[in-house]
């Protein structure tokens, strides 16, 4: 099975779902060496980084409970990697997970830290 078309579909309802709920996009799957960033959006003061989870159906689990400790981390010292470059240290940020299953969009605000 492809799971990237899946994802891709998530990714492009998060970004859609965002856009509307008047999120400004920076980014979309920023990488680099340490890792990789789904969304990266502003919002107020804040920049947040996104991870975006899909699932058709809940047979194997929320996706939520795909954002593991360990892809955590990942995103976090991605996150600073970017701050670091686009030179934005000194702004807020907040880590947020959109989870989609089936058609339902859930957005988890401050996920973890």
């Amino acid at each position: 099975m492809n799971t990237k078309i899946p994802g891709q579909r998530g990714e492009a309802l998060a970004f859609n779902y965002l856009i509307e709920n008047n999120y400004k996009i920076l980014n979309t799957n920023f990488s680099c060496k340490l890792g990789e960033i789904d969304i990266i959006a502003q919002k107020d003061d804040y920049i947040i980084f996104v991870e975006v989870k899909a699932r058709s159906s809940s047979a194997f689990g929320l996706p939520r409970e795909a954002v593991t400790y360990q892809k955590q981390q990942h995103i976090k010292r991605t996150a600073l990697f970017y701050l670091q470059k686009t030179k934005n240290l000194n702004k807020f940020c907040r880590f947020d997970v959109i989870e989609i299953l089936g058609d339902k969009i859930s957005h988890i605000e401050n996920a973890f830290m």
